[in-house]
């Protein structure tokens, strides 16, 4: 997204940009298919070029040392005067490596932040939890909630081992737990909206089990899919109009039985009747937020 964001920006400047990515598609991890290729026709009209299914060999310079291209590993060199690398966050390990902590991708952590070394914890995007990274904002500060819950109570435990004592200990009733929720993401570039929210892909088996709600209005490039499974949100799509991205959010992080007002989904908050959700589930209050 912030390679996006960054080539828009500069080829408003005048600059010509183009894109280069390991995938298919741009944002295929945030957006399907059709509203990727609504995002791609866009980046076009925007004069910023694509090249997909790209892979990086070397960075060309000349006599001088200076940038003159981009060297791909199909043989082509794509002229460059300057390259802005967007690629994400690998977690460095080294110093957890050596002083003998368990990692795997990351520095491995409870769902209390602890390490494998008693009273020490681990937050932000060096750690992994059950298989998860975590390279956004909003993971990161709900692990200070957690840590602080940890730290600040009358006695600190260190993360249980298989031989320890499996009793929780008295302090453990006042930390929160950090759990991972669907992340949402929505395009900052001036006038192009994309949002996403959960889970938008899935392997041949999950696919058979999940159904497809689509809108779209082709002379308005607007498109909205709806991802659910046994009664829930799962996953949501916008392109073009995000006006409801904060009420499909909102459902698929409370975990809603959206089954009362599924078929009226589609059009959005102001057509389903949210006391329908509320009735279903009289011991929990409705949490869906109105905008």
């Amino acid at each position: 997204m912030l390679g996006l964001e960054a080539a828009c920006a500069l080829a408003s400047q005048g600059a010509d940009m183009t894109v280069v990515h390991v995938d298919s598609r741009v944002l295929n991890r945030q957006l399907d298919m059709p509203a990727a290729h609504l995002l791609q026709a866009e980046l076009f009209s925007r004069s910023v070029k694509l090249e997909v299914l790209a892979n990086t060999e070397c960075i060309t310079v000349n006599d001088q040392h200076e940038v003159n291209g981009l060297l791909l590993k199909d043989g082509r060199t794509l002229p460059a005067d300057f390259i802005v690398m967007a690629v994400g966050v690998i977690p460095n390990m080294t110093l957890a490596q050596q002083s003998g902590l368990e990692v795997n991708r990351g520095i491995l952590v409870d769902n209390f932040m602890h390490t494998s070394c008693p009273h020490v914890y681990a937050i932000g995007e060096c750690v992994e939890l059950d298989g998860e990274l975590f390279g956004m904002v909003a993971p990161v500060n709900q692990q200070v909630d957690t840590l602080v819950s940890v730290l600040k109570a009358p006695r600190i435990s260190s993360r249980k081992t298989a031989n320890s004592d499996s009793r929780p200990h008295e302090s453990e009733n006042n930390w929160c737990p950090f759990i991972s929720k669907p992340l949402s993401l929505k395009l900052k570039v001036s006038g192009i909206a994309a949002f996403s929210a959960g889970q938008i892909a899935f392997d041949d088996s999950e696919m058979a089990q999940v159904e497809r709600i689509v809108y779209q209005q082709t002379s308005l490039n607007h498109y909205l899919c709806l991802y659910i499974k046994a009664s829930k949100l799962i996953g949501t799509v916008l392109y073009g109009d995000v006006s409801e991205s904060g009420f499909y959010s909102q459902l698929i992080t409370d975990g809603s039985d959206i089954s009362l007002i599924k078929e009226d989904l589609i059009f959005g908050e102001a057509y389903c009747n949210l006391e329908k959700i509320e009735a279903a589930e009289p011991n929990r209050p409705c949490q869906v937020s109105h905008t």
